[in-house]
C-alpha cells in the first residue's frame, strides 16, 4: 500500500500536476483578491496549459535523447501529457481571444526557454532564468485573469501595476530554494543569482525584499488582510531560510509549491 502510495506520489510530482494547482490557486488569489467574480473556464485553461509546458520543458529533452529507452513513468507521463493536451486544444473553444493570444505569447517564451537559438536557449543566458519564470507565471496569474475581467488595459492603474510587480518578486522567492538546491547540478557556465551571490548573500537579499515588500504593502491593505501578508510574506521567508544545496526530495518540489496553494487558502478564508 505504501509502495502504490508513493508512485502515485511521485507521478503527481512529476507529471507537473502539484505545480500547476500551484499556479492556478495564485490565480485564484487574483480573482479573490480583486473581489472579480471567478472564471473557472479561465482556470481549467490555467491547469492544462502549465501541465504542458512545465511537462515539455522538462521532458522534451529527455524524450528526444532516450526514445527508445524511456522508463515505464516516463511513457506514463507522455501519455498523460498527451492527454491533458487534447484537452487544452478543446478548452480553446471555451476562452475568450484576448486570452489566447496572450497564451500563446507566453507559450513561445516558454518553448525559448528549452529550446537553443543558435547556441543558448533562455535558460542559459546568465541571471534571466528566474526572471523569465517569474514573468510567466505573474502574466497568467495575474495580469490574464484581470484583463480577461477589465477588458482595456487602460482600465489598469497604479495600485494594479505594483501588484503584478509584487506578484513577479513572490515567484522570484520562490524559486530561490530551488536554485540553491540546483547550485551542484547546474553547468558551471550557467551563472544564477545564487552562483553570482552565494547562498548566505541570497538568502539575506531575499529577506531584506522581503521586508520592504511587506512594509509596502501595509499602506495599500486593509488591518483585517494585514495577518494574510504577514502569513505570506513569513513563510516564504522560512522556505528560503532552511533551503540548502542538500535537501530533502520534495523539500522544493513539493513544500515550496504548495505554498501559493495555501495562500489561496488564506485570502479565502479572509
Amino acid at each position: 500500500m505504501m509502495s502504490l502510495f508513493k508512485k502515485v506520489f511521485r507521478f503527481y510530482i512529476n507529471c507537473s500536476i502539484h505545480v500547476s494547482l500551484a499556479v492556478v490557486s495564485l490565480t485564484l488569489f487574483t480573482y479573490i483578491k480583486l473581489q472579480f467574480p471567478i472564471d473557472y473556464t479561465l482556470l481549467i485553461f490555467i491547469f492544462l496549459s502549465s501541465i504542458t509546458g512545465y511537462n515539455f520543458v522538462k521532458y522534451a529533452p529527455i524524450a528526444k535523447l532516450h526514445h527508445r529507452s524511456l522508463t515505464q513513468q516516463l511513457k506514463l507521463i507522455q501519455i498523460f501529457s498527451f492527454l491533458v493536451f487534447i484537452f487544452l486544444i478543446i478548452c480553446l473553444f471555451f476562452v475568450d481571444t484576448k486570452v489566447i493570444i496572450i497564451s500563446i505569447g507566453l507559450g513561445i517564451i516558454t518553448l525559448l526557454y528549452a529550446v537553443p537559438i543558435g547556441k543558448k536557449n533562455i535558460r542559459e543566458i546568465a541571471y534571466l532564468k528566474v526572471f523569465v519564470i517569474a514573468f510567466i507565471w505573474a502574466s497568467v496569474t495575474y495580469f490574464l485573469p484581470l484583463y480577461n475581467h477589465s477588458n482595456e488595459i487602460r482600465d489598469l492603474n497604479e495600485n494594479h501595476l505594483f501588484q503584478l510587480i509584487e506578484r513577479i518578486f513572490w515567484v522570484v522567492l520562490l524559486m530561490i530554494p530551488f536554485e540553491i538546491r540546483d547550485l551542484k547540478f547546474d553547468k558551471k557556465y550557467l551563472i544564477t543569482l545564487v552562483s553570482a551571490l552565494g547562498v548566505k548573500r541570497i538568502k539575506l537579499f531575499s529577506l531584506l525584499l522581503l521586508i520592504l515588500l511587506f512594509v509596502l504593502k501595509l499602506f495599500l491593505v486593509s488591518e483585517d488582510q494585514i495577518w494574510v501578508y504577514l502569513c505570506i510574506y513569513t513563510s516564504l521567508a522560512m522556505v528560503i531560510v532552511f533551503a540548502e544545496p542538500t535537501q530533502k526530495p520534495y523539500y522544493s518540489s513539493f513544500l515550496v509549491e504548495a505554498l501559493p496553494i495555501f495562500w489561496a487558502l488564506l485570502i479565502w478564508l479572509s
